[in-house]
């Protein structure tokens, strides 16, 4: 079995993904110690279409290596942003 090339992977590009319908869902990642989950996190809300993540506390937030080699990409589609605290 060998490892599919991200052009086999019939990703949709950031633009059509970016005009896509989300699910009106934001996911709230706060004091996420490992950037793997991190990037799983971005993966999984892209494969969902979840509208929005939020990374708090001391999570990780991209650019960082870990993250992108997880998150394959996903990081330019789903839309994120940073605060101290979890938004309430």
């Amino acid at each position: 079995m060998r490892k599919l090339s991200m052009e086999e992977l019939n990703r949709l590009t950031v633009a059509d993904f970016k005009n896509t319908q989300k699910i009106p869902l934001t996911l709230v990642l706060d004091n996420v110690r490992s950037l793997h989950n991190v990037g799983a996190a971005f993966r999984t809300a892209d494969a969902f279409a979840v509208e929005k993540i939020w990374l708090c506390g001391i999570t990780g937030r991209p650019p960082h290596r870990e993250i992108t080699k997880t998150a394959l990409g996903s990081t330019e589609s789903v839309a994120w942003e940073f605060a101290p605290r979890p938004p309430m």
